[in-house]
């Protein structure tokens, strides 16, 4: 069976349906097959999730105005949201309790085993095993107590349901109340919109695309779904409760936080509760550590629902507002609806769609210039001299013979036989591929700056601009592995106690993880001389059948990259379990810390799995090979053609790209669809335990999907593929493994961004269905960026210009042509062929190769001196040695490498002082680096706002506390003396002369940003030193609340701070 990196689509069987039968009649049927059926007419339209969302009686449709008023759409004008008034409906009562009016935002879900189906099946059970099995469950059922009654005691609100087609499953429903949502904004620090931004936006070259594209209107939506999707700027501010009021939305509860936000508050509760009656042992903590240890089999938030046969703006949910704009194929030239993602699935995934999106649109431009460059071969191929001497029936092809390539039973061949490959070459290798390599340099730093840009401006409107984990949750597999090692020790910032793996334990792990690593390594590239192996055998072979001599080379090349490709496909899926075994025995603490290290691991073998054929082909196949006949190492190296390695470069690359591109399609959309023909051929065999399981389940699930009877959304959604702890990781990794094609090798294939345009087009809405109908919600997280993954895209970027340098200057024949045009001042190309193919005397092959005895002379490709018996020469000890001309070439070629690549990116800001060689692509990609900021300066100017807004409600409230306190000790003349001298430059926490106007800050803003400074200087004090080391320090008075009295001076030195009131930028 061949594994699955990802979430498969939903192999859910959809059989055949039976026209004649009412909706009533939807039933299962057993046939003569042992096979179910739907006796339902099966729609004809794309359904948006499975059958039973669509199951509604002929006067169900007429209830449709009904259900509408369910369903207000509440028209405020700063915040559209559809808010449920009424649940009594069929559309909205399954995503609340049974009371109609709670709404789910959480799901567990445990299963518990069948007593008629244990006495059935398990017969081989000893009556000593049962019992174990018996409590083992009772302990789960513990376990399950302890950890409700402690939700409860937090103030979540539970509710127990039996499983209606899973009879064995039972589901927990959880709501969090609006107090307890009011009271995890807070401790969360959730930020929550205060006012519309009053700032205009300002763009000079920002989304200059955008703009063009938007005079196309079928490029975005309908006007009533861009309104619908359109979300203005918010200043934003943490969530204070005392300051509810203030914050846009705050009138209406059910609608203040989004469901995602909802489900994230109420996951970090599920996370940090307890699941033991004592305090015994603090490890046994979080949904985590239950869902490990089988507890409960899953934890997920809820799905909306995605019921409507026709879309309409005016009613629909958010997820069938993103099914019929966004996930659709018809919609594969529009828009995201990003802003929507992130409502619906968090900004971790928002990101995500984010980036894949602009990574698509830049590979726009691109392909037109690729697709460009590969025109001009393909018109100008015909005028190419050097292909037209090899080719010409009268030209040197006709009479010059080559030697043979290899031993045995390689034969001579005449250069003419060359002909279609050096015809190729030149379509991929001519003067428009060396403009169209700077290009791509230049436009891979252009790529990376202006994400930056788009980012932040993505960063500002959702607000993770300065989002910070604060503290992360230890891992649940570390907690295990310390429990028993009892090893304790003191956190440095939290101040508490908590277990730890010795450093001893660490360091031998983690050498024996990386010598696992190394091997693996190393057994990849063992996997790359096989494949060289396999082509010298198979060429050898191959010209031995004189049928097949002709097409030996590209029957070889094409073998091989399919070979190879199989290889890659293998190795990867193996060192991907691999890496995650590894990885989970290093025991990483906390998740980022395993994210990290299992990331490293894999993009490194994935790195050297992919590319290192195609570096062996480019750099050292034919730059090693000396004279006919040589050996290394006693082996004799392979040998380019005579036109060069192009072709086969191209070949390796076109086939690893495309064939990991159609078996990625594959597994995401086909496999599933096999895998379910496979099942119902094999329902007619011998089952196994494990086969009946599988078809118990398949028949559950088309049970759910056939039942005409409303299926609790939690049901529905039980049955979905489940969202694994790396579902990101593929994603992002398949991506960064094609924008290295892309950009590693683009000089030697140019259509390598058309294949990755039409692969991302294809991808944007297949990883949105997936997301949104096959798969569970995922727990909407939030994430700042894409994390690792853009260190590794600059590292790429970087490494793409002196890849693309050498590919240039050492695989293709730009430079030895350059040479032969320009240093021997030859006009045209007439001659070239001749000029870079040495002599070598064919009458010393009698020994090694089937030797044709009317042959003397024949030709290699290199600059070689000739030898003394063709040539007559007195110095007989230069012959085969290299030629002036081949040394001219390589000063070339190492001169066009440090004229092309790129000297350093990490200095964006020009250096006085540079080097006499200043590099011209490298200028050019730090001038542009320099010229484009990393954030735009409309977001810049936003924040920069947001944060003057704040510095004067700090003043503000600096002020009145101080007149307050002076108040109170009789010196209420001198504070207000105090509170005037606030404002001066040389204030320690002045703000600064943002702007000299005397425009006053919001009230709800300044209320906000005064009660969020209180509690902030609270937590500050309550650490802060003893009220003598203020004194001491500051010179001045301080009073029992520990806050700087009047300074006799009125002011503030620059050395001094008043304590908890001093926040850096």
């Amino acid at each position: 069976m061949l594994p699955s990196k990802r979430n498969n689509l939903s192999d859910v069987a959809r059989l055949p349906l039976d026209a004649s039968s009412s909706p009533s009649e939807c039933l299962l049927k057993k046939d003569s097959d042992s096979r179910y059926q739907c006796r339902k007419p099966r729609l004809s339209r794309d359904d948006c999730f499975d059958c039973g969302s669509f199951m509604m009686d002929a006067g169900q449709e007429n209830d449709k105005a009904a259900i509408s008023d369910n369903i207000e759409l509440n028209e405020r004008p700063d915040r559209k949201t559809l808010t449920p008034t009424r649940y009594h409906s069929w559309r909205c009562k399954p995503m609340f309790f049974s009371d109609g009016i709670r709404r789910v935002d959480y799901v567990l879900a445990y299963e518990t085993k069948d007593s008629t189906e244990e006495s059935s099946t398990d017969e081989d059970i000893t009556a000593e095993g049962t019992h174990d099995a018996r409590t083992q469950e009772e302990k789960r059922a513990s376990k399950r107590h302890h950890f409700e009654e402690n939700l409860c005691k937090l103030g979540l609100e539970l509710e127990h349901v039996e499983g209606k087609y899973c009879s064995n499953a039972h589901f927990v429903l959880v709501h969090a109340p609006f107090g307890l949502l009011l009271k995890q904004a807070e401790n969360l620090s959730v930020k929550m919109p205060v006012q519309q931004s009053d700032v205009k936006e300002r763009t000079i070259i920002d989304g200059m695309l955008d703009k063009f594209l938007n005079k196309f209107p079928f490029f975005t939506f309908s006007e009533e779904t861009n309104e619908r999707l359109k979300e203005p700027n918010y200043f934003t501010a943490p969530f204070i409760t005392d300051h509810l009021e203030c914050y846009v939305g705050s009138d209406d509860p059910n609608s203040f936080f989004e469901t995602s936000e909802r489900s994230r508050m109420v996951y970090d509760l599920l996370l940090r509760t307890r699941y033991d009656s004592e305090e015994v042992e603090k490890y046994r903590v979080g949904i985590e550590r239950l869902m490990k240890n089988g507890t409960y089999t899953a934890a997920y938030p809820l799905h909306e629902p995605c019921e409507e046969p026709e879309y309409d703006v005016n009613r629909c949910s958010n997820r069938e507002m993103l099914y019929w704009n966004w996930c659709r194929y018809n919609n594969f030239y529009k828009y995201q609806p990003l802003s929507l993602i992130r409502r619906y699935f968090g900004s971790k995934i928002g990101i995500y769609f984010a980036w894949l999106g602009y990574y698509t649109k830049v590979l726009f431009p691109a392909s037109v210039a690729g697709v460009l460059c590969f025109l001009f071969g393909l018109l100008t191929y015909s005028q190419d001299i050097p292909s037209n001497d090899i080719c010409g029936s009268d030209g040197i092809g006709a009479v010059v013979m080559m030697c043979p390539t290899c031993d045995k039973y390689c034969a001579f061949t005449p250069l003419n036989a060359s002909c279609v490959y050096s015809k190729l070459s030149y379509i991929f290798d001519n003067n428009a591929t060396v403009l169209f390599a700077a290009l791509m340099s230049i436009g891979a730093t252009l790529f990376l700056e202006g994400w930056k840009r788009y980012h932040a401006e993505l960063a500002w409107k959702w607000g993770l601009l300065d989002f910070e984990v604060d503290e992360e949750t230890v891992r649940p597999e570390y907690q295990l592995r310390v429990k028993e090692a009892r090893t304790k020790r003191l956190n440095p910032i939290t101040q508490e106690m908590e277990p730890y793996m010795p450093f001893r334990q660490r360091i031998l792990r983690f050498f024996a993880s990386s010598i696992t690593v190394l091997f693996f390594l190393l057994l990849v590239m063992a996997f790359v001389v096989g494949v060289v192996v396999y082509r010298i055998v198979l060429l050898q072979v191959l010209y031995r059948v004189d049928g097949m001599k002709q097409y030996a080379s590209i029957l070889t090349f094409t073998t091989a990259a399919t070979l190879n490709l199989i290889v890659i496909l293998i190795l990867s899926y193996f060192y991907t379990f691999l890496a995650l075994k590894l990885t989970d025995w290093e025991c990483p603490r906390t998740q980022t810390e395993f994210d990290n290290s299992y990331t490293f691991k894999v993009y490194l073998f994935q790195f050297i799995n992919y590319y290192s054929s195609i570096f062996y082909i480019a750099f050292i196949k034919g730059n090693i090979s000396s004279v006919p006949g040589g050996r290394i190492l006693g082996l004799r190296p392979e040998e380019c053609d005579p036109a060069g390695c192009m072709v086969e470069l191209v070949i390796q690359l076109a086939i690893i790209m495309c064939g990991k591109q159609f078996w990625n399609a594959f597994v995401e959309i086909a496999w599933p669809l096999v895998r379910n023909m496979v099942r119902s051929w094999w329902m007619g065999m011998p089952e196994t335990k494990q086969q009946k399981s599988e078809r118990l389940r398949r028949e559950k699930r088309l049970e759910i999907e056939c039942a005409k009877a409303e299926v609790p959304r939690w049901e529905r959604d039980y049955v979905l593929n489940p969202v694994y702890d790396q579902f990101l990781f593929d994603e992002y990794l398949e991506m960064v493994i094609q924008f290295g094609f892309v950009t590693l090798f683009v000089s030697a294939f140019p259509l390598a961004p058309l294949f990755a345009l039409l692969n991302n087009i294809m991808e944007i809405r297949l990883d949105a269905y997936k997301f949104l109908i096959t798969t569970r919600r995922p727990l909407p997280q939030r994430a700042k960026d894409i994390g690792i993954w853009l260190p590794i895209l600059d590292g790429i970027s970087k490494a793409a210009v002196l890849i693309n340098a050498f590919v240039i200057a050492f695989t293709s024949d730009f430079v030895p042509k350059f040479v032969y045009r320009w240093v021997y001042h030859h006009q045209e190309l007439y001659g070239y062929v001749n000029n870079s193919l040495s002599i070598y005397d064919a009458r010393s092959m009698a020994g090694w190769s089937d030797f044709n005895p009317n042959i003397t002379i024949c030709r290699f490709r290199d600059y070689r001196n000739p030898p003394c018996s063709v040539v007559s020469s007195n110095d007989c000890s230069t012959e085969y040695s290299v030629t002036m001309q081949w040394w001219i070439v390589l000063t070339f070629r190492l001169a066009f490498v440090l004229v092309f690549e790129a000297e350093s990116f990490d200095s964006i800001v020009v250096k006085t002082a540079m080097s006499t060689l200043q590099h011209v692509v490298s200028a050019v990609k730090a001038f542009i680096a320099y010229i484009i900021p990393d954030m735009p300066s409309k977001i810049f100017i936003q924040l920069q706002r947001q944060r003057f807004l704040a510095r004067q409600a700090r003043l503000s409230d600096m002020g009145n506390t101080a007149s307050a306190r002076n108040a109170a000790n009789g010196k209420h003349a001198h504070s207000k003396g105090h509170a005037a001298s606030s404002d001066r430059d040389d204030v320690a926490f002045q703000p600064g002369l943002f702007d000299k106007s005397d425009e006053k800050m919001p009230h709800e803003l300044q209320k906000v940003m005064q009660g969020d400074l209180r509690r902030r200087s609270t937590l500050v004090s309550s650490n802060a030193p003893s009220l003598e080391s203020f004194q001491s320090c500051n010179g001045g008075a301080v009073d029992t609340n520990g806050m700087p009295g009047s300074l006799s001076s009125g002011t503030v030195s620059d050395g001094e701070q008043f304590p908890g009131f001093f926040l850096p930028d």
